[in-house]
């Protein structure tokens, strides 16, 4: 039992590092806009804050649940001395349902990260636009108050990158 379980902690870690990605920073692009014309338009940046874009429950509550119900169940196993089906199915159930809080406060926390609202004023009709990004590692894809930009928008999802 030992083992099953060390194997199934493994595959629950590999998945939260699997679903962690940088898909909202400035210079990676999604796979579905890859080869599609994507539509640009051009601004002046007004005002730029970090944020913090929030992480993912979905897949840290999954896996917690998995991982909650086998926990519980052997658990529940032990305790009843090895001769209660119904508590290893009861414990099975608690053990889901703690291990899902628990694994959706998990996956959010480790896929929470550093973003930017950049506030871009148009060019084509003066009117003002909000994006949130990740923050990026990159110095030449910062953006600042003043700085002339890209916003790049394909598949409902906009990018900003610095117009040279």
């Amino acid at each position: 039992m030992k083992k099953i379980n060390s194997i199934i902690s493994i595959l629950v870690i590999l998945s939260f590092v699997g679903c962690a990605t940088g898909g909202f920073q400035a210079d990676v692009v999604a796979r579905d806009a890859a080869g599609k014309s994507q539509y640009v338009q051009t601004g002046v940046v007004t005002q730029v804050r970090s944020v913090v874009i929030e992480g993912d429950r979905d897949v840290g509550a999954t896996s917690g649940t998995v991982l909650g119900a086998i926990v519980g169940s052997g658990a529940a196993g032990r305790a009843a001395g090895g001769d209660g089906e119904t508590s290893e199915q009861i414990g099975a159930i608690v053990g889901g349902l703690v291990g899902s809080v628990v694994g959706s406060e998990v996956g959010e926390s480790i896929s929470r990260k550093k973003g930017v609202e950049i506030i871009i004023k148009l060019d084509s009709n003066n009117r003002e636009v909000a994006i949130v990004q990740e923050a990026s590692e990159d110095e030449a894809q910062e953006v600042k108050a003043g700085d002339k930009v890209r916003i790049i928008r394909s598949a409902g999802r906009s990018r900003v990158v610095p117009y040279n």
